[in-house]
């Protein structure tokens, strides 16, 4: 199927070449998130994959042929000739007939503002504007994923400044477990490498490959991670040497950060008895030590249950036990850091709202926010939605047997779903402010901040991952 460009569309986008209206030579369309519902802003990115993949493509016979035979076989009726001559056409083209502009990738702007514009530029090809549609339209979950990813790296830089001396654990704070929990490869690399825009950490190897074979790399790393256990790893010794799985990680990486899944079986255990005699050897590393608790309430594991008996383990938690046992300094502004020796990460139903509840514990405590480190997983790549953010593209401009006309969608039963008309720029008012204008003339829509990327089956724009983050930041 990523060999056919033709196949990647709705099935009921196929029989739109002879449904608009006779004499239509354009159709001008526009990306657009519509709700800040549950993200206040917009990251836009992954564009420059669906080109590079998909729209420069050079249409062949064979995929024609293909196309023609699937749509007889959905919709039951052979196609026009009309619609043939339109499709054998693409192959005499030799290019996708279209030109698409777009704000630059990694720009963080409110919702409702123009993202990207599309139109075509061969009068028999204005079909292919809404041809197009449900493909460009995916970059709806690059962009809420680095949305998202965003949310939480403005929530760790409000804990940092309220509770750390500076902010150099951030780019590892939330950390990508997310690989198993995407339902493929594509989504794995795809919403990986949006959270790279906004931190280092991770573990989704096809989102590092993507970055490099997408967005030429960058100059600096792309993604990092540590040597890390798993459970099978620690069970294979038998819970009777479980001592001995930790002995053999600390001997495996005598330098460097190491970290160690904790839980297995008596988590409590492991942060008194174990510890204790693996204090000397943790301390004499030239390195951290990370332990991974990995299941149960992660609120209560990290902080504290208030409810277990005073001064029991459960009753201590995780911080207040390597506390214990490591000591703590205090910084600058009063708040508690564990010995640098010995880290915490958690891994396993991490959400925003819970992560946030748990920072704000951490500050009660006394203790700065970057103490702990989180993994995210498929909360984090995949389980999101089209409607998150509320993407649509929507048909705004058309030139129908020579005149112009600028069309809307306003359904009575939806306000919210309104869209804009005509052509579109997208500029920055006096205050700094984002504004979308509709309803433009052709000069002003040619100018603006959105820039042109593709035309007629070229990439004109090949944004580096570096520019990304820097535009994100």
């Amino acid at each position: 199927m990523k060999d056919n460009l033709l196949l990647h569309t709705d099935a009921y986008k196929v029989s739109h070449v002879e449904q608009y209206p006779k004499g239509t030579t354009k159709i001008y369309s526009y990306l657009t998130a519509r709700s800040d519902k549950k993200l206040p802003v917009t990251v836009f990115f992954g564009l420059q994959y669906y080109l590079k993949k998909y729209l420069t493509t050079v249409p062949t016979q064979a995929m024609v042929n293909e196309f023609l035979s699937l749509r007889k076989e959905i919709l039951g009726a052979e196609a026009s000739e009309d619609v043939k001559a339109k499709l054998q056409g693409l192959v005499e083209l030799g290019y996708i007939p279209l030109k698409i502009k777009a704000v630059e990738e990694g720009t963080v702007l409110p919702v409702k503002n123009v993202l990207m514009t599309i139109t075509n530029t061969h009068p028999d090809y204005y079909w292919m504007v809404g041809f197009v549609e449900s493909l460009l339209l995916k970059v709806w979950n690059t962009t809420t994923v680095a949305s998202y990813s965003r949310s939480l790296k403005d929530l760790c830089m409000d804990f940092a400044r309220a509770t750390c001396d500076d902010e150099g654990h951030l780019p590892f704070q939330v950390h990508d477990f997310g690989f198993r929990g995407c339902s493929s490869e594509e989504t794995a690399a795809l919403s990986g490498s949006a959270h790279l825009i906004n931190f280092l950490g991770t573990d989704t190897i096809p989102a590092i490959k993507l970055v490099k074979d997408i967005y030429q790399g960058s100059a600096g790393p792309i993604g990092l991670s540590v040597p890390a256990s798993e459970h099978s790893v620690m069970c294979s010794f038998g819970q009777e040497n479980e001592l001995a799985a930790f002995k053999n990680m600390l001997s495996l990486y005598p330098t460097g950060i190491v970290s160690i899944v904790s839980d297995t079986y008596n988590l409590w255990n492991v942060l008194t008895t174990f510890v204790d005699q693996l204090k000397d050897q943790i301390i004499a590393r030239e390195g951290k030590v990370v332990f991974r608790p990995d299941s149960g309430d992660p609120e209560k594991i990290i902080c504290g249950d208030p409810s277990a008996p005073s001064g029991s383990p459960q009753n201590l938690g995780c911080l207040r036990l390597l506390e214990q046992q490591f000591g703590t300094t205090k910084n600058s502004k009063g708040f508690k850091v564990l010995n640098p020796k010995v880290g915490l990460i958690y891994g396993d139903g991490m959400y925003f709202e819970r992560f946030k509840r748990i920072l704000s514990n951490m500050a009660e405590m006394g203790f700065a926010s970057s103490n702990l480190v989180i993994g995210v997983g498929g909360l984090l790549l995949q389980q999101h939605s089209r409607d998150d953010q509320g993407f649509a593209i929507k048909a705004t401009y058309a030139e129908i047997n020579g005149e112009s006309r600028e069309i809307v969608k306003d359904p009575i039963t939806d306000s919210g779903k309104k869209s804009h008309k005509g052509l579109l720029s997208l500029s920055k008012n006096s205050k700094g402010d984002f504004v979308t204008k509709d309803g433009c003339t052709w000069q002003e829509e040619s100018e603006g901040l959105l820039e042109t990327v593709f035309e007629n089956g070229v990439l004109l724009k090949d944004i580096s991952f570096d520019k990304v983050r820097e535009n994100a930041r």
